[in-house]
């Protein structure tokens, strides 16, 4: 298939959209439906009816403002999620994005968002949160366009949005309802960054407003590259035209993002052990890794196969997307009773992944291993010695205890374009003192997902030089058996993946209807959702092709490939269903405190990780038993809070309450497992309980916010609490603001949590900020992540190497995972006008 053209697409509405009266709620009535809030409970948009604060919804719900999330700077998108109670972001993976997202207990079985979503102004960014080499943060980034962020965990998630039970996440532009902008210069004190940030937003006429913004970066990030890894822009706007007599608006919105920014897959550590706990983690052979890198000026560019069979020199560019949007919205009061809303947006969306991974192993342990052979003989490709392939040292031994031998990736994002399209219609009416609010609507979506990979293996020093040096390997009689690092092309993974393409395209569609009645004290609301996938496109298989000769300084190597086959691997031609539904009620106890229940169950389809399983699909591209099994997940989830908010002594507080349970099936095929020797399919039932409790305290100019977060959860399977999933996670963040400056703390950590058979330590991790405003609207500001430079990990998933190699004893082994980066200070001033 050639690249599609989205526009042919019919469309229709999500249920965000109508929710996307953002006024005060004495007077919601009376301004456009969407006008942004700065009173202290704005109006909620994201996954639920319109017209409703957070305290007033029957679902858990948080709001973070766009000054809260500046304040301390978060490095990456997953820092910004970490400030929202019952997410489980598990590692940071860098600026780029690349997290591994979970909610509520539920696990991250084979990385990305499975049942998270990231939304744009109430509009998923891509359909599928966990496609491979483009999770859904590749394509959001955080700025001054941002009001605020809202996160709807469980309850009508399921059905107010398409594959997201677990949770919505919900990106909310400034719209120019509040005169004014900023512009901030911020530059890195301990490493090399310089960003822009600017924005502008105000009235054109009496009924015409706008705003516009973005942010220019450029640097070699946090771990300090030896190259300009960090370069990039965004820019985003948007126009809206207030209807005559306040009847609605139109608006048109943009947004170009082109953002370069390095991945961190991998920060190795040396891990105490005692019986199955990990007591501790320490700098590896010098090695530190809250500022390892995999990359450096040895590597920024490297060699691929392409699938036409010709070598290609290409650049380490890390997470590149590169994404055009354009979109509209149309909200309309036909009459007191009657409102429509349409949201479209038509993204051209494409880019490149490049990384090297780390594999920590002993060196000694390396020597007298078979390398992969040579176009399937039975060669005897023993490894005798490694000596450096490149630098001041070429030629000479490798005397280091520890190396890295891993994955080498390029993968090309095509086409990874959508068109999302909400139509929604509301009516209300009253009865006797209650009112009935129904609405219907429908929703479609047409997921690109065009992909090629390159994945080559590649050996390279591990130790504390800050450039990684590739490693040759020779026999013991001086064959060499690599060539610049490199042991072949396209033959990581088993050689089952190195030189993967496909060309599919996937079409959403769902109908949906809620009903909600509301009088003085209750409101009850029901809510079902059917979608529908149609799946199509092809991938092609893989094949060991002849071996090739490369040649660097050092002589000549021949070494295996493999590449695309043009015979397809995999028919997609199927169709699929499934049905999602909500109940919730609300009571309002007195004026300062509601209780709410809510049950709700939600489903997932599988897309693109279904690939390459060897039974998913028949001949014509239909869905097979196994499948059919694999093509939809299922989160059934039960809550029960108390929302209440007051004064006392003169401060204003709120607290939130939630018990949750909740139940997933899931089936899932990860195909990294193969080249582990581990089963590739999960065919389990995961179930989780727990209890969210968050909440802020504000007097004169001190305020807190926080959240502390239970989770019980559980694998039936096997009995065992999923990998990286800890019991505790918790977020304090006091501050205080005298008016002339301003001080803040955040402590955020977890709890212990496992990773394979052991359990790794609990961690506690602090940001600050000082900032000081010496005339009118001048701000300086100094902020540090990681303040006390702690060395740990963030709950996510890995496992423990090499325990009696390289030096190390039973109770020491080698982690490998994205670790907390180390201290990041940032200086920054701002002028608002």
């Amino acid at each position: 298939m050639t690249k599609r053209n989205l526009m042919n697409c019919a469309s229709a509405g999500a249920l965000a959209v109508v929710a996307m009266s953002l006024s005060a709620p004495a007077v919601a009535q009376d301004k456009p439906a969407d006008a942004e809030a700065s009173e202290a409970e704005a109006i909620v948009v994201t996954a639920s009816s319109s017209g409703r604060t957070a305290r007033n919804s029957s679902i858990s719900v948080s709001q973070i403002s766009q000054d809260a999330i500046v304040n301390f700077t978060p490095r990456s998108q997953a820092e910004v999620l970490r400030s929202i109670p019952g997410l489980n972001v598990q590692d940071t993976a860098g600026p780029g994005g690349n997290a591994n997202i979970g909610v509520r207990g539920i696990p991250v079985s084979t990385g990305g968002s499975q049942y998270v979503a990231l939304q744009e102004d109430g509009l998923p960014v891509v359909l599928f949160g966990d496609m491979q080499f483009g999770n859904n943060d590749y394509w959001v980034r955080f700025d001054n366009n941002v009001d605020r962020v809202e996160a709807v965990r469980g309850g009508s998630a399921s059905t107010f949005a398409s594959q997201a039970p677990g949770a919505v996440i919900n990106y909310v532009s400034k719209t120019g309802t509040t005169e004014g902008g900023e512009v901030a210069l911020s530059t890195a004190l301990n490493y090399r960054e310089f960003r822009l940030d600017f924005d502008y937003g105000g009235r054109a006429s009496d009924t015409v407003r706008y705003h516009f913004g973005g942010y220019v970066v450029n640097g070699n990030g946090p771990t300090r590259l030896s190259y300009t890894a960090s370069q990039g822009y965004q820019i985003k706007g948007n126009i809206t035209k207030e209807l005559a007599e306040g009847r609605g608006y139109i608006r048109l919105n943009f947004k170009r993002l082109d953002d370069q920014q390095p991945t961190f897959t991998a920060m190795p550590a040396l891990a105490t052990i005692s019986g199955d706990r990990i007591t501790g983690f320490s700098t590896l052979g010098g090695v530190d890794p809250r500022r390892y890198a995999s990359t450096g000026i040895y590597n920024q560019d490297f060699n691929i196969l392409t699938a036409d069979g010709t070598v290609r020199r290409v650049q380490m560019e890390g997470i590149h997307p590169v994404a055009t949007a354009l979109g509209g919205e149309f909200h309309y009061e036909f009459s007191p009773s009657f409102t429509l809303d349409e949201k479209v947006r038509w993204t051209d969306m494409s880019g490149t992944f490049s990384n090297q991974w780390t594999g920590a192993v002993a060196t000694n342990a390396l020597i007298g291993q078979t390398i992969g052979s040579v176009n399937g003989s039975n060669d005897t490709r023993v490894i005798g010695a490694v000596r450096y392939a490149a630098g001041p040292r070429a030629g000479q031994a490798y005397t280091g205890a520890f190396l890295s031998n891993s994955a080498q990736a390029y993968t090309t994002m095509k086409d990874v374009g959508s068109l999302a399209n909400d139509l929604t219609l509301k009516g209300k009416f009253e009865f006797g003192g209650t009112q009935l609010n129904l609405r219907g609507g429908w929703f479609h979506m047409r997921q690109n997902i065009v992909m090629d990979w390159r994945i080559n293996n590649a050996t390279q020093t591990l130790d504390s030089n800050g450039n990684p040096v590739p490693l040759n390997l020779f026999t013991a009689a001086g064959a060499q058996l690599t060539a610049n690092g490199v042991t072949g092309y396209n033959n990581q993974w088993g050689g089952c993946c190195g030189g993967r393409s496909y060309d599919l395209a996937y079409t959403n569609d769902a109908l949906y209807l809620e009903g909600e009645a509301e009088s003085d004290r209750w409101n009850l609301s029901a809510s079902f959702r059917r979608d529908y996938l149609r799946a199509e496109g092809v991938s092609y298989g893989v094949v060991q092709g002849a071996n090739m000769t490369i040649t660097d300084s050092q002589g000549s190597a021949s070494v295996p490939t493999f590449n695309t086959s043009p015979v397809v691997a995999d028919r997609l031609n199927y169709t699929k269903a499934y049905s999602s539904w909500s109940l919730g009620a609300l009571y309002k106890l007195t004026d300062s405190t509601n209780v709410f229940v809510r049950a709700s169950r939600g489903g997932r389809f599988a897309a693109d990780r279904m690939l390459y399983g060897g039974n998913s699909f028949t001949a014509d591209g239909q869905l097979t038993a196994g499948g059919d099994h694999l093509s939809v997940n299922t989160v059934t989830q039960q809550e029960l809070g108390v929302k209440h908010q007051g004064n006392m002594g003169g401060a204003r507080y709120r607290v939130e309450a939630t018990i949750y349970r909740a139940q997933v099936k899931e089936s899932n095929y990860d195909f990294t497992a193969v080249s582990r020797n581990q089963n590739p399919f999960t065919d389990t039932i995961f179930r989780s309980s727990g209890v969210e409790l968050s909440g802020n305290i504000a007097a004169g100019g001190f305020a807190m916010n926080g959240y502390v977060v239970y989770t019980d959860s559980e694998d039936t399977k096997t009995g065992r609490v999923p990998v990286a999933m800890p019991k505790w996670t918790f977020l304090v963040s006091p501050s205080y603001d005298a008016g002339i400056a301003a001080i803040g703390l955040s402590l955020s950590g977890q709890s212990r949590f496992s990773i394979g058979s052991f359990s790794a330590p609990s961690a506690t991790f602090a940001n600050g900020y000082i900032k000081v405003r010496p005339a009118d609207n001048l701000e300086v500001g100094v902020n540090a992540n990681n303040l006390f430079n702690t060395l740990g990990y963030r709950a996510n998933n890995g496992s423990i190497q090499g325990r009696g190699t390289g030096g190390l004893t039973a109770n020491q082994g080698i982690f490998d995972n994205s670790a907390m980066l180390g201290r990041t200070l940032t200086a920054s001033i701002r002028y608002r006008f």
